[in-house]
């Protein structure tokens, strides 16, 4: 065993007890890719389910132009973040990514009626989304993944900013975005 895998196993043994199913025994490589694997899983199927809704109300006709515009860059940055991580889960750990939701599957989608509806459901879905890769790095002890998902986490909180502005409530209710679930 090299140092680096001693130093990775005796931190992963710190986050076993919240994370692992009790067995007798210590914490191996396989579980800990597993940890690792279902951590990014999620995390994608959150960008995911905001991708697929951030399409969804671009193009619902409930947006103003500005709206429209602002929609339209999310879009893009949860699409970005959905296959920068999809390819991450599959070449670092050799699984497919989830596939993504239909936006039948995504609760309160098909009953948006006004824009402000529109965009509270985007802030729910970025907090998700937040909370997520804020579980992921909880779970996660590779530093490439670790490095993606603050970034991520980052961009998703300013993109928080703007939805926020949008819904003129206070931008930066505090030091830091910890997501809902």
């Amino acid at each position: 065993m090299t140092r680096r895998e001693a130093l990775r196993l005796s931190a992963a043994a710190a986050i076993a007890p919240l994370a692992l199913p009790a067995h007798s025994g210590a914490v191996t490589k396989d579980d800990l890719k597993r940890l690792t694997v279902a951590a990014v899983s999620r995390a994608v199927s959150a960008e995911q389910t905001a991708m697929v809704a951030f399409e969804a109300i671009a193009n619902g006709g409930l947006l103003d132009a500005r709206t429209t515009a602002t929609m339209r860059m999310l879009l893009d940055h949860a699409t970005q973040h959905a296959d920068m991580l999809g390819q991450t889960l599959k070449s670092e750990l050799a699984k497919d990514p989830p596939l993504p939701p239909t936006r039948t599957a995504i609760p309160g989608l098909s009953r948006l009626r006004r824009q402000t509806d529109a965009l509270q459901l985007a802030v729910l879905l970025l907090e998700r989304a937040i909370a997520a890769h804020l579980r992921s790095v909880r779970e996660t002890l590779d530093a490439q993944l670790l490095k993606a998902t603050a970034g991520i986490v980052g961009s998703d909180a300013q993109s928080l900013v703007l939805l926020r502005q949008l819904l003129h409530r206070e931008t930066v209710p505090g030091p830091f975005e910890r997501g809902a679930t």
